[in-house]
């Protein structure tokens, strides 16, 4: 359990250097009718209006191999190809862990920060890219943690365990159990129902009457109460991205050090998370498919 008196111990780090990149962004029909300019800086706001600018001016982003200008407007499916001469990605936590595997699935640690899989500002810096490293390719994700989020992942090995966890996952076979500190004393167990959607970037955001949102539900247990902060246990019923950040704080009781949704947090889309926080992914268990992994 995440005990509240727990000190972060240090991690190791992996830095990568400087290298090119060839992406392509699939553009969503929620985007379609935005210019370029407004699509990249609403999407990847942390880099600012200006850069993006500069990076058009350039002719890095492209449709095909033809340059498009900023009050270019985007249609749904079109493919952007956005280059990059010299990508410097943040550092991240590189003690990986494998805890257990079978020939259909892999159970990994994840440290944090580390993002699971390509986007935004990483690209070699990722969970799926350094267990390629280490000879395990091909990976499926059926479930995924937030970079700033530690814990227990399962993947799968090949495309049928792939679909027979991702039904397990969608079908509430799954039991998911995280541990959080938090702002607040917690007394009483909490359900919290509330739908979540994007709000800007990789911030999102929950309430009632959000246009877009999806529905989210997600189980809280005070476990441990102290000078006015409580680990809680939290079990999502939905697998939501932010869901159980965005549920603590929309139920009073914020991760006292995240950044974006915590008691001092910046949810404008400008702030980077860089450092873990005090969440943790703490088991899965799928009872039919025998697997039990906790951490």
């Amino acid at each position: 359990m995440m005990n509240l008196k727990r000190e972060k111990s240090a991690c190791p780090v992996r830095v990568v250097a400087p290298y090119e990149l060839n992406r392509t962004i699939n553009i969503k029909p929620a985007d379609a009718g935005k210019t370029v300019l407004d699509f990249f800086d609403e999407r990847f706001p942390y880099l600012g209006r200006d850069i993006w600018i500069d990076r058009i001016n350039h002719g890095w982003i492209t449709e095909g191999t033809q340059p498009v200008s900023s009050d270019f407007t985007i249609k749904p499916h079109l493919r952007l190809n956005h280059f990059s001469p010299k990508v410097k990605e943040p550092a991240v936590a590189s003690d990986i862990r494998v805890l257990d595997e079978t020939d259909d699935w892999l159970a990994v640690y994840k440290p944090a920060p580390l993002p699971m899989h390509q986007g935004g500002r990483y690209y070699k810096n990722t969970l799926l890219y350094m267990l390629k490293e280490m000879g395990y390719d091909n990976l499926k994700m059926v479930h995924r943690l937030d970079a700033v989020t530690s814990g227990v992942v399962l993947l799968a090995k090949h495309k049928e365990s792939a679909k027979n966890l991702r039904v397990a996952f969608e079908s509430g076979l799954v039991r998911k159990v995280y541990h959080a500190v938090v702002l607040g004393e917690m007394t009483e167990p909490i359900t919290i129902e509330v739908p979540i959607r994007r709000k800007r970037g990789f911030v999102f955001e929950c309430g009632e009457g959000l246009t877009g949102a999806k529905s989210a539900i997600t189980k809280f247990f005070p476990e441990e109460v102290q000078d006015g902060k409580t680990v809680v246990r939290c079990e999502p019923l939905t697998g939501r991205t932010h869901q159980i950040r965005l549920h603590l704080k929309y139920a009073g009781f914020p991760i006292v050090d995240d950044p974006i949704y915590g008691p001092n947090g910046d949810d404008s889309g400008q702030k980077l998370q860089n450092s873990a926080i005090s969440l943790r992914s703490s088991g899965i268990e799928i009872d039919e498919l025998d697997i039990r992994v906790n951490h």
